[in-house]
């Protein structure tokens, strides 16, 4: 079923990178400061200071205002550098509310191919506005911001 007709279905984006796995990971994960729209993509209510990655299992994805006040995004669920990042994401709601995000990397040619699967919508009662939302935003942070070579 086409993505565009089935508002549950999970985000999908896959991007080529020009990097090993184990750099493809490093900038997504470590470096997601670097590249994530802040000043677009935000929990709160004005672009935040700071973005934070903790790297490990158990570790928080959480921006920090200019106030100093902490809004967590994510709790990472899987942190196997080189290969997969999966976290439950929440972006400033409740944790129950997460959904979930898995990227993998894998060797393609010269780089890496990065797949990220954003799932979990159906179970939430705004979860078509929330999938809508997610997939604008994975889809412009993914193709402008990372500053590197892309395909669909």
């Amino acid at each position: 079923m086409p993505e565009d007709i089935a508002p549950l279905a999970p985000v999908e984006k896959t991007v080529l990178v020009p990097l090993s796995p184990d750099a493809a990971f490093t900038l997504f994960a470590e470096g997601m400061a670097d590249w994530w729209p802040l000043t677009r993509h935000s929990a709160a209510s004005r672009p935040p200071e700071d973005l934070t990655v903790e790297p490990r299992e158990g570790g928080r994805i959480y921006e920090t205002s200019t106030e100093g006040v902490i809004t967590d995004w994510a709790t990472i669920t899987d942190w196997t550098p080189g290969a997969r990042l999966a976290f439950d994401w929440h972006a400033g709601r409740d944790p129950s509310q997460a959904t979930q995000v898995s990227v993998t990397f894998l060797p393609e040619g010269n780089g890496t191919r990065v797949d990220l699967v954003h799932d979990g919508f159906a179970r939430l009662f705004d979860g078509a506005t929330m999938r809508a939302g997610c997939r604008k935003g994975w889809h412009l942070a993914l193709d402008c911001d990372m500053d590197l070579p892309r395909a669909a």
